[in-house]
């Protein structure tokens, strides 16, 4: 496991520079066509890689870290800047926070041009309320241990942060979402608007999670960015802390 972005990162790069041109050149990812007016995240080459970065237990920064030992704090915490992003939305969790709504609509617009696929969003922000009463439901129908695979107790839920987002292909499942076009594309392409995939597949034993390659996390570009150099999967190791596969025992 990666300790974090940082020093010991920028190292394995030094003496090495033209891998970091190389791939942001886009020689690791889809040619110019895939590319035409996609953002430019500004990668910082070696000034990003040499940097630290801390998590922040404020749920209003988008560098917070939720997971199963980092709850929200406090838990009927809610985001004041939720907007409807310009996507199309399969249902009523349809707001983001604001910085989240406009990476969204550049992802979509980018993956469309890409992919000839409209990418809609599945799930946004949901509140501290909403995920105890899904939560229960999923208990219900799968038992607790099952329902703790691939969905967060009320109050350590990405969603209720606005920061996250689950996406689908237009007419396909979104559990299907990581076999489609635009999945694979956004797989490769979502740190260039700020979004990192967030429980990727072989690392349940850092995020907790099953995989879920339709949930996005916006976390911006600058860490993004360094993750993608360094080649770290998770936000557990781009901040340097534990796994938490599980919750703390009561």
């Amino acid at each position: 496991m990666s300790p974090r972005v940082s020093v010991t990162v920028l190292q394995r790069f030094r003496g090495a520079a033209v891998i970091g041109a190389l791939v942001i050149a886009g020689t690791v990812a889809p040619g110019p066509a895939a590319h035409a007016g996609m953002p430019d995240p500004r990668p910082g080459g070696e000034s990003i890689l040499s940097r630290t970065w801390e998590p922040t237990r404020d749920p209003a920064d988008p560098t917070v870290l939720v997971n199963k030992a980092h709850p929200v704090t406090p838990r009927d915490w809610a985001p004041g800047d939720l907007v409807r992003p310009d996507v199309t939305a399969l249902g009523e969790h349809d707001r983001l926070r604001a910085d989240a709504a406009r990476a969204l609509e550049r992802l979509a617009a980018a993956a469309q041009r890409a992919t000839g696929h409209e990418l809609v969003l599945a799930s946004g922000y949901r509140s501290a309320d909403y995920q105890r009463r899904l939560y229960a439901r999923y208990v219900d129908e799968h038992g607790r241990r099952a329902a703790d695979t691939f969905s967060a107790r009320p109050g350590f839920s990405e969603h209720q942060t606005g920061l996250a987002a689950d996406v689908a292909e237009a007419d396909t499942p979104y559990t299907r979402f990581g076999s489609t076009e635009t999945g694979r594309w956004v797989a490769a392409q979502a740190w260039r608007y700020g979004f990192v995939v967030r429980y990727p597949r072989g690392e349940r034993a850092v995020t907790g999670y099953s995989p879920e390659p339709w949930h996005l996390r916006y976390v911006g570009t600058e860490l993004t960015t360094g993750m993608h150099l360094a080649g770290t999967a998770t936000l557990e190791e781009a901040f340097g802390v534990a796994p938490a596969p599980d919750y703390p025992a009561r």
